[in-house]
C-alpha cells in the first residue's frame, strides 16, 4: 500500500516537472518579445525641438485621428494638465522644449504662461454643462453681445464654489467655452 503511494507521489513529481518544462518553453519568447520591445523603445531617442502651439495642435489632431473608436485625446493629458510628449514625439519628429498644456474639456492647448488657465475652464466646463443639462439653458445674461458665463448663475445653483479669476465666454460650439474674448457682433 505504501508502494502505490510513493508510486502516485513519484507520478505527481513527474507531472510537476513536465508543467514546469511546458511553461518555461511557452514562456521564454514572451520574454524575448518584451526584451525586444524595451532595446526599440529605448533605441528611439528623441530630439529636443522648438514647438510652437499650432505645431502641437497639429500633432495633436493626427495623433486623435489615428486613435481607435473610443479613445479619446485626453490620454495625453498628465494630471497637472501638461502634455505627455512621448505620444506626440512621432509626429512632431521630437519633444519640444517648453512644456504645454491641455484643458480635458474643451482639448485648448496653451503654453507655460498660461497654465492656469486649463484647470479653470475645466472645472467652468463642467458646470456649465450641468447646469444646461438641469435647467435647458445656457448660464448668461440674455442679452450679453458677448455671452459672457454668469458666474453667479452658477454659484447660486450650486455649480460652482467660488468665482474663477478670468473671464470666460460661451461659444456658437455645442456650448464650449473659451478664454478668447469674441469680437462684437455688429
Amino acid at each position: 500500500m505504501k508502494r502505490t503511494y510513493f508510486k502516485g507521489y513519484m507520478g505527481m513529481a513527474e507531472t510537476l516537472e513536465s508543467c514546469a518544462l511546458i511553461l518555461r518553453f511557452f514562456r521564454e519568447p514572451a520574454s524575448k518579445t518584451k526584451d525586444k520591445k524595451r532595446t526599440t523603445e529605448q533605441a528611439v531617442s528623441w530630439p529636443v525641438i522648438e514647438a510652437t502651439v499650432d505645431d502641437v495642435r497639429r500633432a495633436v489632431r493626427k495623433f486623435s485621428d489615428s486613435l481607435p473608436k473610443g479613445v479619446y485625446r485626453t490620454i495625453l493629458v498628465k494630471e497637472d494638465n501638461s502634455l505627455d510628449f512621448e505620444q506626440l514625439a512621432p509626429y512632431l519628429k521630437g519633444i519640444p522644449d517648453r512644456p504645454y498644456y491641455m484643458s480635458r474639456e474643451t482639448y485648448d492647448i496653451f503654453e507655460e504662461k498660461d497654465k492656469a488657465i486649463p484647470p479653470v475652464i475645466d472645472k467652468v466646463q463642467r458646470a456649465v454643462d450641468l447646469y444646461v443639462k438641469e435647467n435647458k439653458q445656457y448660464p448668461m445674461l440674455p442679452f450679453d453681445p458677448l455671452h459672457r458665463v454668469n458666474y453667479y448663475q452658477l454659484l447660486h445653483g450650486h455649480y460652482l464654489d467660488e468665482i474663477p479669476g478670468i473671464e470666460l465666454y460661451i461659444t456658437n460650439y455645442d456650448g464650449l467655452i473659451t478664454h478668447i474674448r469674441p469680437r462684437k457682433r455688429a
